[in-house]
């Protein structure tokens, strides 16, 4: 490890040693929904659960997810060409969202559903490492994002007015008010407009979202209704060769460009059958019409949109909860997914000049009848998850089974089998998921516990359009054995814990050694052994946190056996203060540092680990003129420094209109400032 880690090393030792008296904390008993969809603690949930709150967002200055997750341990957090990117214990970040489930209030949803999501909508987030596999099944395999929005008030009439300025452009309007239309009838209404110009030339990203929350209420019970219709149009920069980066960091190379309307509707109830029995049932409908961008004359930057695709999901729940005792209960549940693509146009054309993988391995190119359609994946699950106590020892056990079956057509792509492409097709996959945890409250404040589960991902729909081939994907198995700490000492809140995961039929998406282009494939198996441990500190008014990543992501099997997994930094290093000037004025800041990685591409290793380490520090501070109004400023890359998202290799086109394979860098923003006002009524 290089110079600058140790001494940020010597600085997170420094906090977490730190002796700290006389503050009291009740992070142990904040509320956790995503392990259960119903309410249980910090300290009752066998796993390290790192949880945001509205507040705590507020208070940042933050203009976006990453600004609020990127310090917590355990995931990596990234911006990529105007969306998102999830990373749970070294997933790889590039495809992270195929293996770590992000939930809207229950709901599975995409990284790019949640991208532009409105931070005052966000009641809190729940960050939980390798749970979720029981109830959610499907891409629960690395933990589970869940945002839960704010619900709406029970209250006459109020709201909210907020405005935020910043660098490049960026400016961001947006409102929300509720009132109490009955007694029993509560319902809101928001709006928010979210511009920027990007920070490299010829961008530009606009987003805007209408939405609506209502609620009845019941008896010991309510249903809930919200609708959020939005539109976003991103302009964004390409990856580019070194030389370009180098030169000029906001040159964009070329302009991709994406385009949506989409349409959410939620629907939940819930209602107490007793005193020990509840149950919750809840329904997501979600649309999205997509826009194709094409350049212009071979232009790099100007061109228009055209009519695309669009994609379709429907997901059901329901769950009953039992308490048969009074520490005791048992969950029983079953869902439903139904997630289509839909190009715009459909049919069976002839097509004069089809590439693709011959018998004998050579790429073919002749005509041939290509057919398209919609392409789903149907999912059904059914879960039981049981929690048992004995005196001070919590058990939990869980299973759940589900049935994937997959109607679609195997994509016009050269790395198909030239027999395959343009032909409907189908699969089915059956998978169980298991859980064994025991969780040891050796102390008023303190627990520790034992996990292990089992956990599976299926192949998405686009996944399963375009393999090596026209392969058949194997279905992605994970088991975890995880063991963990959470207490206070000397009001110091702590929470540590190690694991170790074995993934058997890793599916991958990258450039194999034999082809040229992207491609899905099942790589083999592979393991990850890893650390987490955060801590937070309570002096007076100063609030010191630090916390410590610690992954090892290797294949140990197969073509690649010995290789460690690209784009995986080993290390994640935190540390950071929070300090009250005085009851209305209160400076923030944060430290990050991500060691290297092979390149997105580089299964093989045969390249320099030399992508992605860097240290940078963000600061923010906010002003509370009143109960009310309150004023926020934070500066992000304080120092500007220049590292990348993405490193990796690819095809170009930058020499007299020659392909040229060379490594391509996605730049990371540098400097960052952002003002905000908010006013709460």
């Amino acid at each position: 490890m290089n110079k600058r880690a140790l001494i940020f090393l010597s600085l997170v030792s420094f906090l977490t040693t730190y002796s700290i008296t006389e503050k009291n904390s009740i992070k142990l008993e904040d509320s956790v929904v995503s392990t259960e969809n119903f309410e249980t603690t910090v300290r009752d949930t066998p796993s390290n659960v790192s949880i945001v709150t509205s507040n705590e967002i507020q208070e940042s200055g933050a203009k976006d997810l990453v600004d609020v997750l990127r310090t917590v341990p355990g995931i990596r957090v990234t911006r990529y060409a105007g969306t998102i990117k999830f990373d749970i214990r070294g997933l790889n970040s590039m495809y992270s969202d195929r293996n770590s489930l992000i939930t809207l209030d229950g709901v599975p949803v995409s990284a790019s559903q949640i991208s532009n999501l409105p931070l005052s909508m966000i009641e809190r987030i729940e960050v939980i490492p390798g749970g979720g596999n029981i109830l959610y099944g499907d891409k629960a395999i690395g933990g589970v994002v869940n945002v839960l929005t704010k619900n709406v008030e029970n209250e006459k009439n109020y709201g909210t007015v907020f405005s935020e300025y910043g660098s490049y452009t960026s400016r961001k309007l947006g409102f929300n008010y509720g009132t109490k239309i009955t007694n029993k009838f509560l319902a809101e209404i928001g709006y928010i407009k979210n511009d920027n110009n990007g920070w490299r030339d010829h961008e530009d990203f606009r987003n805007s979202s209408l939405n609506f929350k209502g609620k009845y209420l019941l008896e010991n019970g309510d249903i809930e209704y919200k609708y959020t219709y939005n539109e976003d149009k991103n302009l964004a920069g390409v990856a580019v060769p070194r030389y370009v980066s180098e030169n000029d960091r906001k040159d964009p190379g070329k302009i991709s460009g994406s385009k949506y309307r989409s349409n959410d509707n939620y629907l939940k109830y819930i209602k107490h059958l007793s005193d020990k029995t509840e149950v919750l049932l809840f329904g997501n409908y979600y649309e999205i019409e997509n826009d194709n961008y094409s350049r212009k004359n071979g232009s790099n930057y100007y061109g228009t949109f055209k009519r695309d695709g669009d994609d379709e999901r429907k997901y059901l729940k329901a769950q009953l909860k039992h308490n048969y005792s009074d520490e005791n209960y048992f969950i029983l549940g079953m869902d439903y997914l139904d997630e289509a693509f839909k190009p715009y146009s459909v049919g069976n054309t002839y097509n004069s000049s089809v590439s693709g993988v011959g018998p004998n391995g050579n790429i073919v190119t002749a005509g041939k009848n290509i057919e398209t359609g919609d392409s789903s994946k149907e999912n059904i699950g059914l879960f039981l998850t049981n929690k048992y106590q004995y005196e001070k020892i919590q058990f939990r056990q869980g299973v759940r089974y589900d049935r994937a079956k997959y109607d679609f057509y195997w994509r016009n792509g050269k790395l198909n089998s030239w027999e395959k492409i343009g032909t409907r097709d189908d699969a089915e996959y059956e998978n169980l998921s298991y859980e064994l945890s025991a969780n040891y409250l050796y102390s008023e404040t303190g627990s520790t516990y034992l996990s292990y589960n089992r956990a599976f991902r299926t192949p998405t729909a686009s996944e399963m359009r375009y393999t090596k081939n026209s392969e058949k994907l194997h279905s992605q198995i994970q088991d975890t054995i995880e063991v963990g700490v959470k207490d206070f000492l000397n009001d110091t809140y702590i929470s540590t814990s190690a694991f170790y995961k074995k993934t058997y039929d890793e599916i991958y998406s990258a450039i194999p050694p034999e082809f040229s282009g992207m491609v899905n494939y099942n790589i083999g198996t592979t393991e990850r052994v890893g650390f987490e441990g955060v801590m937070e500190h309570y002096i007076d008014k100063l609030t010191l946190k630090s916390s410590v990543t610690y992954i090892k992501a290797k294949i140990i099997d197969g073509e690649y056996s010995g290789s460690e997994i690209p784009s995986v930094p080993n290390w994640k290093l935190t540390a950071g203060l929070k300090y009250d000037l005085t009851e209305k004025i209160s400076i923030s800041g944060d430290v990050l540092y991500y060691s290297s990685s092979y390149d997105l591409d580089d299964l093989s290793n045969e390249r320099e680990k030399n992508s992605g380490e860097y240290v940078t520090v963000d600061l923010s501070a906010y002003y509370k003129l009143t109960t009310d109004f309150m004023l926020t400023a934070r500066i992000e890359n304080l120092f500007d420094k220049k590292y990348d998202e993405y490193a990796g290799y690819w095809d170009d086109t930058y020499e007299n209109g020659q392909s040229i394979e060379r490594r391509q860098y996605y730049p990371a923003i540098g400097r960052t400032i952002t003002v905000g006002a908010t006013y709460t009524f």
